[in-house]
Formats: structure tokens, sequence, C-alpha cells
């Protein structure tokens, strides 16, 4: 058993540093030492959004750090290796990991198969086989940190909406998955790419990670057509998770074009789907953060070789112990937050 200081939920609306007990790793499980952690919009909606999540729940499913105890039957990873982990446990044996996406394993009940507590000293990892991955020496904690959810599910929405080189994107909000998206599209050959943002930080980052176009969110659906000959464009990415985002995504399509909808939609019941013109012979795909060890090697080496360059997401460094404070500065983005890296 090991006491450490993490993140919990403390009441709705609100996170708080606690001490729980971790215990001894069981068979398949190891236990991280944190090096580095973050928060994710997601964090904002389970903390804020369903009141049925009980307080004293650990905070965070972004984490770096060396793994310090390791269950039984664990065969790929031992006491002292740098690893990350992914957002999402998967056994890697399940017909959903073999045939599907690991992110889905039935066997941790997708989609409650999130990883607890890496906003804390150290957090448990289930199925730690093919949840983990070592990182290379050459790659920094903060760069590896985003293969563990924003830049796989980034990438996972140009991907799944299968763009090709010369197509064009356009990617609405400009948040860490959406910048994710940006660099996705950037890496995959989208012409023009188009993000949709506001904010001048925000801006100032997608045209970093590759946008030839920004506009804003009042306007997006006529500026997108506008850049595309009144065709719309191949291909629109909801990164944000709201209503009228959703809608704008489908009315700057084009014939035979793909949403593609990385958006959490937190306390939102149901999205509604317009039904003029765009409504006709359009994609809509949804995607859930692709998982899984390969997963992370393969956006490590692109790390690695300088395929991408995700390190302009982490724009602040805070401690552990101002957790609460973090929360606070990356819900209210401000002084041009997107991604916080949180230091034990």
């Amino acid at each position: 058993m090991t006491n450490v200081q993490t993140c919990v939920k403390a009441g709705p609306g609100r996170v708080a540093l606690a001490r729980i007990d971790l215990p001894d790793p069981g068979p398949g499980q190891v236990m991280i030492r944190t090096t580095l952690s973050t928060i994710c919009g997601s964090d904002l909606h389970l903390r804020d959004d369903f009141p049925e999540l009980p307080a004293g729940l650990p905070m965070g499913h972004e984490g770096v750090g060396i793994v310090e105890a390791v269950g039984s039957g664990v065969e790929r990873f031992k006491r002292g290796d740098r690893v990350v982990s992914c957002c999402l446990q998967s056994c890697g044996t399940c017909e959903e990991c073999k045939t599907v996406d690991p992110c889905v394993c039935s066997t941790h009940g997708a989609p409650m198969n999130l990883i607890f507590g890496a906003q804390g000293e150290a957090f448990m990892v289930g199925s730690a086989d093919h949840t983990l991955a070592k990182i290379p020496s050459s790659i920094r904690d903060r760069e590896a940190l985003l293969v563990a959810d924003v830049l796989s599910t980034g990438f996972g929405a140009i991907e799944r909406a299968g763009v090709k080189p010369g197509q064009s994107v356009a990617v609405f909000a400009q948040g860490p998955v959406g910048l994710s998206a940006t660099l996705g599209a950037k890496y995959y050959g989208a012409e023009p790419l188009i993000a949709v943002e506001s904010v001048p930080a925000r801006v100032a980052i997608a045209k970093r990670l590759g946008a030839t176009h920004v506009v804003d969110p009042a306007n997006a659906v006529q500026e997108i057509l506008a850049i595309t000959d009144g065709k719309g464009v191949h291909v629109a990415v909801e990164a944000l998770g709201k209503q009228q985002t959703f809608e704008n995504c489908c009315r700057a399509v084009r014939f035979g074009g793909v949403v593609s909808s990385v958006g959490v939609y937190g306390g939102i019941p149901a999205l509604s789907l317009p039904t003029d013109g765009t409504f006709f012979h359009r994609t809509i795909v949804t995607t859930f953060c692709p998982a899984g060890t390969r997963r992370m090697q393969q956006l490590l080496e692109l790390i690695d070789r300088g395929r991408i360059d995700p390190s302009p997401l982490v724009t602040h460094t805070m401690k552990l112990g101002d957790i609460v404070a973090a929360y606070d500065i990356f819900a209210a983005r401000k002084d041009g937050c997107v991604k916080i890296a949180i230091e034990p």
C-alpha cells in the first residue's frame, strides 16, 4: 500500500488535493510514479457535468512517469522504465481490441475504461502491456505526454475521416484537441487547411502548426464557403462539443464530405442534425481516442523523427500543489493557456 497526494473531485464544480492509498499492483497492473501530467477538457466535464460521479474520485488520465512497481503477469515493462500511459486502458485480446480499436475495449468496459489519478504523485494502470509505451530518451516528457490523449484524438479525427493529400479540411475550435487535429491534417496533406478560432494565442499556434487560413467562428461557414469556391470542405472537424459548432460543420461540408466529431458533448443530452440542404449525402463519423501501446509508439516515432512537433500545445507549467488554480486557469483559458504541464 502506498499513500500519495492526488487531485480529487471535491464535489460538483470543485477539485482539491487529498491523500489516498494505492494498493500494491495486482495481475497485469503497474504503479507509475508521475513525472508529468496535465488537465484535459474531459476533466472539466467530469468535474462540472456529471454530479453522479462521487467526491473523492481521483482526477487525471494523461500521465508520464517511471514504473515504480509491477504486478504479476506484466511482461513488457519493469521497474525503472520511463513510460507514457494511454488515457484508456485496453486488454489487447478482446474482440473489440482486435477488430475495432483498443479504445473500445470490452474487458475494461469502454467507454468507462479511462485512467484515473494521473494528476497525483503516483497512479495505477491496468493491462499495462497494452496500455503503456516506453518513451525514447530523445523525447521530453512534455512531448510524450500529448500522445496519451489529445494528439491521438486529434489525429484520429483526421484518420477516420479518410483525409487524402490535397483535400480541404476545416477544424472548428483550436483547443488542445482541435490543434492536434490541425497538426494531423497538416501531416496528412490537407490543403487548404482552415482553422476556426478567435482567441489570438490559439490563432497563432494554429498557424504555427500548419493552418493556411484562420476564420472567425461568427462567420465561419460563409468564410469557408468563400475559400472553397462555394463548395465547402471535404472534411469538417468538430472539436468543441457544442450544438452550434456541430451544425456549422454540417453546413461547411461539401456533398460527399465528412463531418468528423471529436467534441465531448458534456451536459448536452442529444445533438440535432440540420435537415436543410446540408443534410443530404454527407458522412458523419465520431472518434473515441485511438488507444493502445502500438498507437502511442507510432505517434512517438513521428515526434522522434521530427515529422510532427506538438510542443506548442504546452503553454504553461505548474506544480501539483497548485492544481486547483491550474484548473481555473485552464477552464478560463487565461493567459493564452492551451495545455498545462503539471509537475509533482
